[in-house]
């Protein structure tokens, strides 16, 4: 039912484009908005921001929405929306949400491949124009990246060394992720993001990664109470926002946009740093467990092979990561 709800809006959105049309002949257009994350994390709150950036800054001349979580589907579902016009711009992790078109844009989230945050932001800010040319033929333009705080694992029985890793069933987000965990001994399996809990309630995977921030928001601490600190991977999100409807926005406009674009980036990043810290130390107060590993460099060791082996899925693998790997 859910899912014939969600073809059904794009159907009325998309009637012939008559309703953009409609927007730009009374000087008015609109910005549909979408995230799978939570409101309370900090890229929903991030987007929320935008949105009243735009808003405000348009002077009513655009009108901006947001959605959050699962209210328009899966994360992949909301991409496809804002490719076929029935969303404005997606906020979207670029391995998971556009990999199945361009599998390299996962090669952001190679474990242990940033030295720290700050580092991440630099990646990202360096890669914008890279990823625009990439999703460029798929209708859309990249912009604004946002680093989602170094990740770590969750898990339903401790792991303090590598080998606890052995056998469990891990959720990932996309291949890379897959690829990670049975580097480290593990069964890897992606799981759409708002699927996790139920997921970690009925026992289908052990456990799963995230930043404290995007665990805490989620509560899937409720279910899993032992975290190691691994900081394995930072992930990251891009606005995506349709080209079409993006270059049909007057000059002064479409400046807007973007400035609005990027000063909820940098927002974003002020608040992560804070709350990632909260959240752990909330979650310490609540009982998580958190454990330190003892062997972190078995677990670098074990993954360090993964640059080379995606290196030689071709020539366009090699040529993402060895840009992103220059950037210091």
């Amino acid at each position: 039912m859910k899912r014939f709800l969600l073809f059904l809006l794009i159907a009325v959105m998309l009637a012939p484009s008559l309703m953009a049309r409609g927007s730009a002949d009374a000087g008015t257009y609109q910005l549909r908005t979408s995230t799978n994350l939570a409101p309370t994390g900090t890229v929903g709150m991030a987007l929320t921001r935008f949105v009243e950036l735009v808003n405000q800054r348009s002077g009513g001349r655009i009108r901006a929405v947001a959605n959050y979580g699962n209210e328009l589907g899966s994360q992949a579902e909301q991409v496809q929306m804002t490719r076929a016009g029935a969303l404005e711009m997606v906020v979207a992790s670029p391995g998971s949400g556009l990999g199945t078109w361009i599998p390299q844009l996962a090669c952001f989230e190679l474990p242990f491949i940033y030295t720290d945050i700050h580092h991440n932001r630099r990646v990202l800010k360096g890669m914008e124009e890279e990823v625009s040319r990439l999703v460029q033929p798929l209708g859309f333009i990249a912009r604004s990246g946002q680093s989602q705080g170094a990740r770590h694992i969750l898990t339903m029985t401790p792991v303090h060394s590598l080998a606890d890793m052995r056998g469990l069933r891990m959720r990932g987000p996309n291949a890379t992720y897959v690829a990670m965990f049975e580097a480290l001994g593990a069964a890897g399996t992606t799981t759409d993001w708002n699927e996790v809990y139920t997921a970690l309630q009925s026992r289908v995977i052990d456990g799963m990664e995230a930043s404290p921030s995007m665990i805490n928001s989620m509560r899937f601490q409720d279910l899993a109470r032992n975290m190691t600190i691994t900081n394995h991977v930072i992930a990251q999100v891009f606005y995506f926002f349709n080209a079409d409807w993006l270059n049909s926005l007057p000059a002064d406009l479409r400046q807007i946009v973007l400035q609005a674009a990027d000063d909820a980036a940098v927002y974003q990043a002020e608040i992560d740093d804070v709350d990632q810290e909260v959240a752990l130390q909330e979650m310490i107060a609540a009982g998580v467990n958190v454990i330190q590993p003892t062997d972190i460099n078995a677990w670098i060791s074990a993954t360090a092979p993964m640059v080379d082996q995606f290196r030689a899925r071709g020539p366009e693998w090699a040529d993402f990561i060895n840009r992103i790997m220059a950037i210091r």
